[in-house]
């Protein structure tokens, strides 16, 4: 597919991975698709250095609610009571989770909250009695469900931090491994929710005081305040801009210079591979008619990247 868009598209040669042109990872651009009101202390110290070749576009979304059916027993379950607190981790796994149930269903008994639990990949919600105050759910878009919730409990993903934003929910992050710990962080830092709880230290305890936390006027208002900023942002138009205000005026013809030593020879396809500015792996959404298109562009000195996990 890459190659028939360089052939048909941009009138380039067909590439492989040990084609392509050896360069410093500073010469090209890198679009990252977050909110930049979210990052906004972060930006004040960090975003302003990086110079002209970053950009921070603003979160992507899909929309699947509009598509969305509800089990009526969950339609039932959310008009029953009030708002629920959500909690889940998506697909990651979890080293005991029937021990992780108990204390989720322990603490919305001692906060007195109703409890959504997404079962996930890890196999939560094996309570030993059914409680009216639990729903046990499966998967379920989050565009739909999040507004629904009063607050949201989850493992930090990009995606998932982002949607629970955007529905003005105050969010709490248990963070399980790569960027989730820095979502922990940011989400703390801008007042929208509690310090992360890395998975290895979830406790009765913490998850207690996260979710009492989550329930003072002053993180709600926050969290209305940013989904509100949140929604004078697109995404989409930001990552196709930026892909293009960084297409060079012209495209200059590719040459692989030979190595230089044995040990050149062996790593200039990684290197190739990951660095090259004119063979750089560009990707963005593009949202028609309510689908999702998922364009995948190879093309000179551009990198639109997306956060590393949902």
């Amino acid at each position: 597919m890459i190659n028939d868009f360089r052939k048909q598209k941009l009138k380039l040669q067909p590439v492989t991975y040990l084609s392509g042109v050896q360069t410093s990872a500073s010469d090209i651009p890198f679009g990252y698709i977050w909110s930049p009101h979210l990052l906004q202390l972060f930006c004040v110290v960090t975003i302003c250095d990086w110079g002209p070749k970053i950009d921070v576009v603003g979160f992507c979304f899909l929309d699947l609610a509009s598509n969305y059916e509800p089990p009526e027993s969950l339609v039932d379950w959310l008009n029953a009571g009030e708002k629920p607190v959500y909690i889940g981790f998506g697909s990651l796994p979890v080293q005991e989770p029937g021990k992780m149930t108990k204390i989720i269903v322990e603490a919305q008994k001692i906060t007195g909250q109703r409890g959504i639990i997404n079962k996930g990949w890890g196999g939560l919600g094996n309570c030993e009695q059914p409680k009216d105050y639990v729903y046990l759910l499966d998967n379920v878009p989050h565009d739909w469900l999040f507004p629904q919730c009063k607050a949201v409990v989850h493992h930090g993903g990009a995606g998932t931090t982002a949607a629970g934003l955007r529905a003005a929910c105050p969010t709490t992050i248990v963070p399980f491994f790569g960027d989730q710990p820095f979502w922990g962080e940011r989400v703390h830092a801008r007042g929208l929710g509690p310090p992360p709880i890395p998975v290895d230290q979830f406790s009765l305890e913490k998850l207690v005081d996260a979710i009492m936390f989550m329930m003072t006027p002053k993180v709600k208002e926050n969290a209305v305040q940013l989904a509100k900023a949140m929604e004078t942002e697109d995404g989409v138009s930001g990552a196709v801009k930026a892909f293009l205000k960084h297409l060079p005026p012209k495209i200059s013809p590719q040459v692989t210079p030979e190595p230089s030593s044995f040990v050149d020879f062996l790593v200039a396809p990684i290197r190739r591979c990951f660095f090259s500015p004119q063979v750089t792996f560009c990707a963005f959404y593009v949202v028609k008619e309510r689908h999702l298109w998922w364009n995948i562009y190879l093309y000179a000195r551009v990198h639109i990247s997306y956060p590393t996990s949902y």
